[in-house]
């Protein structure tokens, strides 16, 4: 998965982002989920432990094929990691890396991350949103069960115009 980090204005405006073009500004991660990743920080923030990190992003939209999702960023997320200190940036990074889902990452490129998302946060008056956009490798794992379907398919006639549905983006944890 690629996730692209971007501020807006409102749910409508960054949902214009859902068709896959440049985001401008955006800050980008093949590691920092919205929601498992972006849960520890809150955490690390002082956010509600008992949470699974399901509170820091809310699903605003989804591309038709799937191969992308539209998350925004809760509010008490986006205060908590814009009022940190530039000081105090590289202790919250530090802390944060000891995750598992950062071992095979490295670490300045966790506080790269860290710091464009700081910025993104602090910016006043706009919300945080996140595309997350499938590799195509993954995509290919989740529709492979519908390319298999066989011409003479029941399902495949022209009885039945509508595609298969293409499955749900597997959850990361």
């Amino acid at each position: 998965m690629r996730f692209e980090y971007f501020a807006a204005p409102d749910d409508e405006t960054a949902a214009l982002t859902i068709d896959g073009g440049e985001i401008d500004g955006a800050v980008a991660s093949h590691v920092v989920d919205p929601a498992s990743v972006l849960g520890q920080l809150e955490r690390l923030l002082g956010g509600p432990r008992g949470d699974d990190g399901l509170r820091s992003a809310q699903l605003v939209a989804e591309s038709p094929d799937g191969a992308r999702l539209l998350i925004r960023l809760s509010n008490h997320l986006v205060t908590l990691f814009g009022m940190v200190r530039p000081t105090t940036l590289d202790d919250v990074v530090k802390h944060w890396s000891l995750s598992r889902r950062f071992r095979r990452a490295e670490p300045e490129d966790l506080h790269a991350f860290a710091a464009g998302l700081h910025e993104l946060c602090k910016g006043p008056g706009k919300r945080v949103y996140c595309r997350a956009t499938a590799d195509e490798s993954e995509l290919a794992a989740v529709l492979a069960p519908a390319a298999t379907v066989p011409a003479s398919a029941p399902d495949a006639t022209d009885a039945n115009p509508d595609p298969v549905e293409p499955k749900p983006l597997p959850r990361r944890r």
